[in-house]
């Protein structure tokens, strides 16, 4: 059975830590997808570290990240020139709105020669495992992100969240068209959480909100494995739809104004645009979220919130 005793304890623990000035670095055992196609997570524990196919535990919070060195790789130790801690502003050289830097563009890896960005775009969860008080970071490179983001639409469409399902992440080795390896992670639905439990689980996430925003938090050697498709980005401003024809859209359409709050909400919360418009035509029977009426609206952002919220 999972334990969630621990979990009673973090608010006051992450209150101490941040009355004596603790960072989320400092607080939170960090794990990183391994490179080279490996298939074990070097997992912390009280002994040291062990390798291990899987990890258990229930993701309490989230907290999309980038940063960017002008060399093709980071040196370790050395830090990011520009950097964002919530992947919709950067601060530093080049600094400003994400969306709209040229170093966020595809194609611009390798000084213009790869296929990736040369800002590097990461994803932080924060995972809580049985009979621990304080998260694991999984931090997911640009390959994760999708299988991460197609796995949350899949619990919403069965009603469930990721914040209240025990997930079991494992990795799978995947090979480019360039026969190079690199680890994928996999995301597999375990148990949901009892109903009582639920609501501490997101106190405990709210609570990890705040620290989980400290700048040393940034991973300063992010896995650059090759791709050969094109991740969903988490910051550029989702693609319009194309409009429908009447008769698909309910004559009690939404105001233009709380469609804008939805797309606004997505765009802050960095929820990839395809997840967004997975989970409408999934949910509302074929329709875009531009044919939603304010109910279903104001139903898509309950689940933005409850599942990156």
């Amino acid at each position: 059975m999972f334990d969630l005793s621990g979990i009673q304890d973090l608010p006051e623990l992450l209150e101490d830590a941040r009355i004596a000035g603790a960072t989320s670095f400092e607080l939170f055992e960090r794990i990183v997808i391994p490179a080279g196609g490996g298939t074990r997570f070097d997992v912390p524990g009280p002994s040291g570290s062990t390798a291990e196919e899987s990890l258990e535990g229930v993701v309490i919070h989230s907290s999309p990240r980038r940063a960017y060195w002008p060399g093709d790789e980071p040196a370790q130790g050395n830090p990011p020139s520009c950097s964002s801690d919530d992947g919709v502003n950067g601060i530093g050289d080049p600094g400003g709105p994400c969306s709209r830097c040229p170093l966020n563009q595809w194609g611009s890896a390798q000084h213009g020669t790869g296929k990736g960005k040369a800002c590097k775009e990461t994803l932080q969860l924060f995972v809580l495992r049985s009979g621990e008080a304080l998260p694991v970071v999984l931090n997911l490179p640009p390959s994760s992100l999708r299988p991460w983001s197609q796995y949350v639409a899949r619990l919403a469409r069965e009603k469930r969240s990721a914040r209240a399902t025990i997930t079991e992440f494992s990795l799978d080795p995947i090979k480019n068209s360039s026969g190079i390896v690199y680890s994928q992670i996999k995301c597999t639905a375990l148990d949901p959480l009892p109903d009582d439990s639920v609501a501490a689980v997101r106190q405990a996430g709210n609570a990890v909100a705040p620290i989980a925003i400290a700048r040393a938090m940034i991973d300063d050697t992010p896995a650059l494995e090759p791709v050969d498709y094109i991740p969903t980005t988490t910051v550029q401003s989702p693609p319009v739809p194309p409009m429908a024809t009447p008769a698909e859209t309910p004559a009690n359409k939404a105001p233009d104004a709380i469609m804008a709050s939805l797309q606004g909400m997505a765009d802050q919360l960095g929820v990839p645009p395809e997840t967004l418009s997975d989970y409408v035509i999934e949910t509302y029977e074929g329709r875009s979220y531009l044919q939603l009426t304010t109910t279903e609206v104001t139903a898509t952002m309950q689940w933005l919130g409850e599942n990156y919220g």
